[in-house]
């Protein structure tokens, strides 16, 4: 164990002597290690720097997830298997809805597909705008629909 501290200590100091303007996070990700290591020349050790103590923090879900730790949130919809089943269900109600912009059924999708209610307005103006796009056909299926949905919001 104190050979572990010592290394640690060993790659932080020689990190930190590695002044200069690049940000360490090309490689190793975001987390408190890259924080930590702050602006550092990408080189082997000030990548192994950070990567050692993202890792050993375990803080990459956390900041991953809530935009943290100089971690960018991700700006992709979620699109699961509850939102293909409620497309299945509600495949009418849903294209009336975002024919016209907005509805409980739309609603109820921007809550299964977990949009942030900031986000909402842009989300439904978006889908409702590239509505050929999604409903591409009289019998287009669920499968379809929400692959064309993902399609449009993810590009």
């Amino acid at each position: 164990m104190k050979k572990l501290g010592i290394l640690l200590a060993s790659v932080l100091v020689a990190a930190s002597a590695m002044a200069g303007t690049v940000k360490s996070s090309s490689n190793c990700g975001c987390g408190i290690g890259t924080m930590a290591l702050g602006e550092q020349p990408d080189t082997l050790i000030s990548e192994l720097a950070a990567t050692f103590l993202n890792g050993i923090c375990g803080n990459g879900t956390f900041g991953i997830t809530s935009g943290t730790l100089d971690c960018k949130p991700t700006s992709a919809v979620a699109m699961n298997s509850r939102v293909k089943e409620y497309v299945t269900a509600n495949i009418d109600q849903l294209a009336l809805d975002m024919a016209m912009g907005h509805g409980a059924s739309l609603n109820a999708l921007c809550d299964l597909m977990n949009v942030p209610a900031g986000k909402r307005t842009d989300i439904t103006s978006k889908l409702q705008n590239n509505f050929d796009k999604i409903f591409t056909s009289d019998k287009i299926g669920a499968d379809d629909i929400v692959k064309n949905m993902a399609s449009v919001l993810n590009s």
